[in-house]
């Protein structure tokens, strides 16, 4: 069976990949708990832990241009498909270009805007702030690989080849679990999970290459399809962002909070996000919503089955949120304050469950369309709005 996950090159009907990702996505979400378990167990709340998630949250807005080939590759690769396998192969070259240029010039300005970026944890001061320097400078190398990961997975997933890049997602999330609780456990610094979080990436970001080597090729050329590529992405950069740049903008405020604020919010969004993490319905959908005829009466399909599903767990989250928290988390240096701070964010953040479901959903099909103007400024208007309410 292992041997058939890396060479196998059969697609895969949506409802076979829910089946087989959705179990490859139960353990890669519950090794990706149980991380946060052996920090929570091991460590607990302090300055330490939130200088990692907020350094988290910055690299995170370098990561979101990862996240755009999701909708600008996987559509673009399907038509190409239909079309023949030699425009296939000729755009996953130009891709696999645009990655690694876009996966430098990304890397550098992590780089050289961190004394402006490091300014959003305005409440961090001190001791705190050389910290937070150290986390997100040990995450440079996730965020550089992340590139290569997510270009090789629009690849396998326009190719309907889901299982592959979910084994790729899974090898993360294990070796991160593995990393970081051996590291903490015998050398209890919390320099481990930067660390173990860019070293998970390398090993996952190598299986990519593995299964998708046939596609690692340079390929540059300008047609209106690679000028319509290059549009959308500025646009798509915003709208995959939104739900990022709301908890940049939320720990930011946080971190004048105080010592722990910053983490509580982390695990609460964590705790809040178990169904989605585990579903992540839409890096299936993409390739259905692409190949539809009518994509609208596909995201009405989706829509209806989201609500149907996430509403319920919603509201069991509010209402077991505090029993979810201690058993996950309610041990050893995970302390009363911990598990208060922690059950109150995860008891706001399960109110917006639905729509977490429903955006990636919205925005990819009004990608696959084109229509991306009135999806972008609502996107800028949400995170202005979120900032506002953050300071009132």
């Amino acid at each position: 069976m292992l041997k058939s996950v890396f060479t196998s090159s059969k697609a895969e009907t949506v409802l076979e990949g829910v089946i087989s990702s959705s179990l490859l996505n139960f353990f890669s979400r519950g090794f990706g708990y149980l991380k946060n378990v052996s920090i929570a167990v091991l460590l607990g709340f302090s300055y330490k832990t939130d200088a990692v998630f907020m350094a988290l949250s910055l690299i995170g807005i370098f990561v979101i241009f990862t996240d755009v080939f999701d909708s600008v590759g996987i559509p673009n690769l399907v038509r190409a498909r239909e079309i023949s396998e030699g425009e296939f192969q000729r755009l996953s070259g130009f891709l696999f270009t645009f990655t690694v240029v876009l996966a430098v010039l990304v890397g550098a300005l992590a780089v050289l805007l961190y004394p402006l970026i490091s300014r959003i944890a305005v409440g961090f001061k001190g001791e705190v702030r050389y910290l937070l320097k150290e986390s997100y400078f040990l995450l440079v190398p996730y965020l550089f690989l992340s590139f290569v990961f997510h270009h090789l997975g629009a690849i396998l997933r326009s190719l309907r080849r889901f299982t592959a890049y979910f084994v790729g997602e899974f090898i993360f999330s294990f070796f991160c679990f593995l990393l970081t609780s051996l590291g903490l456990y015998f050398l209890r610094d919390w320099r481990v999970i930067p660390a173990s979080i860019s070293l998970s990436q390398i090993a996952a970001t190598l299986y990519m290459l593995l299964v998708g080597r046939r596609f690692l090729h340079f390929k540059f050329y300008m047609d209106p399809v690679v000028k319509d590529i290059l549009t959308q992405f500025f646009y798509l950069c915003a709208l995959y962002g939104v739900l990022r740049l709301f908890v940049v903008v939320d720990k930011g405020f946080a971190s004048l909070l105080g010592e722990k604020g910053v983490s509580a919010l982390s695990y609460g969004l964590m705790v809040a996000s178990i169904p989605r993490g585990i579903l992540r319905l839409e890096h299936m959908a993409i390739t259905s919503l692409s190949e539809a005829e009518e994509p609208f009466i596909k995201l009405k399909f989706y829509a209806k089955k989201i609500f149907q599903v996430s509403i319920p767990l919603a509201l069991l989250i509010m209402l077991c949120a505090d029993l979810l928290v201690r058993l996950l988390f309610g041990y050893g240096a995970f302390s009363v304050k911990d598990v208060d701070l922690t059950v109150q964010a995860a008891r706001f953040y399960a109110l917006s469950l639905p729509f977490m479901f429903l955006w990636p959903i919205m925005y990819r099909t009004f990608q696959v369309i084109n229509w991306l103007k009135p999806l972008f400024v609502i996107a800028l208007t949400s995170i202005a709005l979120n900032a506002l309410l953050n300071y009132m």
